[in-house]
């Protein structure tokens, strides 16, 4: 049976799926280099066709959040006692925690450090100590892991809004695409054999 009603619907659906979440990002984070990541994949096999979202690996952290261990931060502005949970909105609406915690041990050591220091770098921010000097990048980037670490990080649901906004929308034209290829299915087999 041809299907190319039902491919042209599915990539178009995978296209705004990936625009709206470069959207949604946008809005909360500027213009970032997760956003330039996303894209789309069609995969078709016997089994039929496959739509594969990607996304740079810390998509998923900024999408769903990250748990922090928990604990107390002693002083400046996030100085407080934290239990670390944190959460994101499923596809679906609903309010799910987060699958992802710092101190497994399963991400690379030091990454979240290395990684606030290059965006640091990037934006030109410049930390002050407590009594209003100047700290370096390095201490700034590792004060502010330690609270991140700490307190988590709450996911931002960029790719499961765009998700669930478009989702609605796809069984009703889904179906239309299905049953425009099946009547043309049928209408190429009455050629032929009629």
């Amino acid at each position: 049976m041809a299907t190319s009603n039902i491919e042209r619907y599915l990539e178009s659906y995978a296209k705004q799926v990936v625009k709206d979440a470069k959207s949604n990002l946008a809005n909360k984070k500027g213009d970032t280099d997760l956003a330039k990541s996303i894209k789309f994949k069609m995969i078709k096999s016997t089994q039929g066709i496959k739509i594969q979202f990607l996304m740079s690996e810390y998509g998923d952290y900024v999408d769903k959040g990250v748990k922090g261990k928990g604990g107390v931060i002693k002083s400046g502005t996030t100085k407080g006692n934290y239990g670390g949970r944190r959460w994101y909105t499923t596809w679906q609406g609903k309010r799910k925690d987060s699958p992802f915690q710092f101190g497994t041990g399963t991400g690379a050591k030091g990454g979240l450090t290395k990684g606030l220091f290059k965006w640091i770098k990037k934006k030109g921010i410049k930390g002050r100590d407590k009594k209003g000097r100047f700290i370096s990048h390095k201490s700034l980037s590792i004060a502010m892991a330690r609270s991140i670490y700490i307190r988590g990080i709450h996911g931002i649901s960029f790719f499961q809004k765009s998700f669930g906004k478009n989702y609605k929308f796809f069984s009703i034209d889904f179906l239309k695409s299905l049953n425009d290829d099946i009547i043309e299915s049928i209408t190429v087999n009455k050629n032929i054999y009629g």
